[in-house]
């Protein structure tokens, strides 16, 4: 029969791959290894993978690309019989086909022809899917216990393959790359848009994407072939789900292609959970087989993912998961209800009331939902499921709440959570109105903490003391951290009226007992309160020390995901950045984004204010400009703490400076809230004036700004506000200097230093901008500093050298006009036509020649820096480039070409 020669050979790479060289080791020629299996749902790049790395690896291979057509004895013998001669290059004679003889037969012919040794190669058979005759996966079996050492059979599979894979992974035969490696992680999204976008999307809005398509290759593709602009791209992340249109077309088509009815109403059934099991399904659903099925159609590869293998949980795929929740109402409104009780009913019979609740809330059963909110609300509660019992109290209504002593309480403290703090208040007014009624009165200490907790985070600290206080004389009936969080919020009025060594002995009590509890948010808000006291008075390595502990409580606890792990995260960003340790400030800020991203943006305001200040700090303008917008939205859609409302003032005013836009620094100085030095007792209070201090200094007011700053100096003098009082002399520097007195902005500057010995700034130093480096020079040649302060003095202006403002930026030298001018000339090197580079190598070539370093490129182009070592790697392989002096002289010729040299 007549071969398509095109199935023997792999598929064409689409026009811009992806290189993933962190699956190399995957793809290693181990003699253990017969069988590498990469199986995953269509659209996770599986064939393009293996097309691109083994030619990346230098390894020997020969394909066979099957269809449907080839499940057949014949056919597929046929086609396996020529794969095999060129594997063998034709060194070898194969015996030839016979069709009279079976499969199995065959193969024992032609594996008892094949060589004992020759050097490693694989044989890859893509679209295994395809084959399903017990003949053909019997021969398989066959060949896979009797290959030679030397080759390795690689199977390319939508499903997982009947080949008796469990004996190979057990004798460590099998290598496997599934859905969850062949998922993109970040550097391979920003790979992907660099190459296809002219615009880099902001990190959050990748980091975000990938959240929401689980990294699914086909997802992101769609993405980026629809966006042409940064605010295109991120609305259409917004709307990425499995309810789209395009996907439920897509998946419609799936299921309906691989699937009988039975199996698609199973589906439909378990879309109704977040993850599940055989045990749980066992009890949510009734029918034979259930767990044979579960098995059937993980394996079918319709995008479940394993989260535990050996527990045997899964769950569905992001966007599967949001097509399945789309499709629901092909059951019945009265199943659906059913299921969710159901649910509900299982998960609280396997001990998570959070799974139960969430549950319980789709039902519709406002009695069950009542029972279950008011008997697990307070261990909910002190496991931080804030979004959970929200959403169920919504679903109950005030009318129910306001009936139950138990209900409002939780209502209170889930508001104030979500800083919703006019609803608070109506949920303290409905207690004051009913507090005379007993089962109320029972109450009385729960209701006093959340009437303190709301004073102190209204800014009134002399409030909430006291009723904080009255909460300790009574006993908790309800909330069992009642006394602990009364406790802390005494900690907080005391930190808050600037008593800083009071407020951390309190704290580190309010740890010890949150510990004795086990109220495990308690503990871990209590260690964040413990870094930003020390912060606060200046000792800042301590406080890092602190977040550690934090850090290693937050893995005990599991409590990685819940919101009070952002606070965590925050606060390492911030002192990160403080240190000028951009990257990690940064990533610790996305990571209290991806903590938050399914609470709602208004949470991240923080976070956001910690992207703005590092891309500031790196001269990146554009992602900076999508930061402060971001900030700016958030900060108009709620009424947030004076501490988040000072800090992301600081970083809009830092970023009107760097822009030069006097006009909105005048606006807000009109709109801003009032500077009270007086009472400027703490961190935010102290930051708020300093904002006044800045605007003033910006419109040229200096002796208005000079008043008010030495107004607060006198409170950090008197309170040990080590940090404010570092950053409060820096300001001071920047009014002398823009009054023109070099002798006051050097006198400013040297205290600063001495204060910088204890606490370590530098991030604040910086923001000095380019006066810093010429007045720390005149220090250190006016000999008055000690060693310490000349070694920081030193630092500080190597890294100053490095600052890039907005519009400094290096131009990218070789843009797409230079490029289309450079290849049209005809003396141009022979290279450049035959191995043309692409857009990003032409780039990134520019940014060489400009005398960047890698990371300085990466920095520019906004990619990892592993990614620019792998197009420098590219680069040099099609140029014939060796070393990087090479490829300076290469730039320099084309460029000297078109400018006439």
């Amino acid at each position: 029969m007549p071969l398509l020669q095109e199935k023997l050979a792999p598929p064409p790479l689409p026009p811009c791959v992806v290189a993933r060289p962190r699956l190399n080791d995957r793809f290693a020629l181990d003699e253990r290894v017969r069988l590498l299996v990469v199986q995953a749902p269509p659209g996770y790049g599986k064939s393009t993978l293996v097309a691109e790395r083994l030619p990346a690896l230098e390894q020997h291979a020969a394909w066979l690309r099957l269809e449907r057509r080839d499940d057949t004895p014949a056919r597929f013998s046929a086609y396996f019989h020529a794969a095999l001669a060129r594997l063998l290059d034709d060194a070898v004679s194969l015996p030839a086909l016979d069709a009279a003889a079976p499969l199995a037969q065959q193969c024992e012919a032609w594996l008892a022809a094949l060589p004992e040794a020759v050097s490693p190669r694989r044989l890859v058979l893509d679209e295994v899917e395809h084959l399903r005759d017990p003949e053909i996966l019997d021969a398989l079996q066959l060949w896979l216990r009797h290959q030679p050492r030397w080759l390795t059979l690689t199977l390319i599979s939508r499903t997982r393959p009947a080949l008796g894979l469990a004996a190979l992974r057990l004798r460590g035969e099998l290598e496997e790359i599934g859905l969850a490696e062949l998922a993109f992680d970040v550097e391979e999204a920003q790979t992907l848009c660099a190459e296809q976008l002219s615009f880099p999307p902001t990190r959050v809005s990748l980091e975000r994407a990938l959240r929401r398509s689980g990294g699914w290759v086909m997802a992101l593709t769609w993405l980026v072939e629809r966006t042409t602009t940064r605010a295109g791209f991120d609305a259409l992340v917004d709307r990425l789900s499995g309810a789209h249109p395009d996907f439920v077309a897509w998946f419609d088509d799936l299921l309906h292609e691989h699937l009988d009815e039975e199996d698609r109403r199973l589906l439909l059934q378990l879309g109704v959970l977040e993850r599940f099991s055989p045990a749980l399904v066992a009890r949510l659903l009734e029918g034979e087989r259930l767990t044979q099925r579960l098995t059937s159609l993980e394996q079918a590869g319709l995008f479940i993912e394993a989260l535990d293998p050996h527990e045997q949980w899964y769950r569905f795929q992001p966007l599967f998961a949001g097509y399945l929740h789309h499709r629901r109402h092909e059951l019945s409104l009265d199943s659906q209800r059913q299921l969710h009780r159901r649910a509900s009913q299982a998960w609280l019979a396997l001990g998570d009331p959070a799974m139960a609740l969430g549950q319980a809330t789709q039902a519709e059963a406002p009695n069950d939902l009542a029972a279950l909110l008011t008997s697990h609300g307070p261990s909910l509660l002190a496991n931080g499921h804030v979004a959970r019992l929200s959403h169920a109290l919504q679903q109950l209504g005030e009318t129910r709440i306001v009936t139950s002593p138990e209900l409002t309480l939780l209502y209170g403290w889930v508001t104030h959570a979500q800083f919703q703090f006019d609803l608070t208040a109506r949920a303290i007014g409905w207690i004051e109105a009913q507090l005379d009624a007993p089962d109320w009165q029972a109450l009385s200490a729960e209701f006093a903490t959340l009437r303190a907790q709301l004073a102190i985070n209204q800014g009134d600290a002399e409030r909430a003391a006291p009723l904080a206080e009255q909460a300790l004389t009574l006993p908790a009936r309800y909330l069992a951290s009642t006394p602990v969080a009364a406790a802390a919020i005494l900690t907080e009025a005391r930190f808050v009226l600037g008593h800083l060594d009071e407020s951390l002995a309190r704290i580190r009590e309010v740890e010890r007992e949150a510990a004795r509890l086990g109220d495990a948010q308690l503990q871990l808000w209590s260690l964040c309160h413990q870094s930003e006291t020390l912060v606060a008075q200046g000792r800042l390595q301590a406080a890092y020390d602190v977040q550690e502990r934090a850090f290693a409580h937050l893995e005990q606890s599991s409590q990685a995901q819940l919101p009070v792990a952002e606070f965590l995260y925050r606060i390492r960003s911030q002192l990160l950045w403080e240190w000028h340790r951009l990257d990690d400030a940064e990533q610790a800020a996305l990571a209290g984004i991806a903590v938050l991203d399914s609470q709602g943006e208004r949470w991240t305001l923080q976070c956001h204010i910690s992207l703005a200040k590092v891309a500031q700090s790196r001269g990146d303008q554009a992602q900076c400009a999508d930061h402060i917008r971001r900030l700016r939205k958030i900060l108009a859609e709620g009424d947030y703490h004076i501490d988040w409302v000072a800090n992301a003032h600081a970083t809009l005013l830092a970023w009107w400076q760097a822009t030069h836009d006097l006009d909105a620094v005048a606006r807000w100085l009109q709109e801003a809230p009032p500077a009270e030095p007086e009472r400027a007792s703490n961190h935010f209070a102290q930051c708020n004036v300093r904002n006044h201090a800045r605007a003033l200094t910006l419109l040229g007011r200096c002796d208005e700004a000079e008043a008010l700053l030495e107004r607060i100096e006198a409170q950090t003098a008197r309170l040990g506000l080590v940090t404010d009082a570092n950053r409060n002399q820096l300001c001071l520097t920047a009014v002398a200097w823009q009054r023109g007195d070099r002798s006051a902005a050097l006198a400013h500057l040297h205290q600063a230093l001495t204060l910088a010995s204890r606490t370590a700034l530098t991030g604040s130093f910086l923001r000095l901008g380019p006066p810093l480096a010429e007045l720390l020079q005149a220090l250190l040649d006016g000999g008055e500093l000690d060693d310490l302060a000349r070694q920081r003095a030193t630092r500080l202006i190597e890294l100053a050298s490095r600052q890039r403002n907005f519009g400094s930026a290096v131009r990218l030298m070789l843009d797409e006009a230079v490029i289309a001018d450079i290849v049209a000339r005809p003396d141009v090197p022979e290279l450049i036509r035959t191995s043309p580079l692409t857009r990003r190598e032409w780039q990134i070539l520019g940014l060489i020649h400009a005398g960047l370093s890698n990371e300085q490129i990466a920095e520019q182009l906004s990619v990892a820096p592993t990614t620019v070592k792998t197009h420098i790697r590219s680069l040099y392989q099609k140029q014939n480039i060796r070393r990087r002096e090479e490829a300076i002289a290469l730039a320099g010729e084309l460029l000297a070409r078109i400018q006439g040299d």
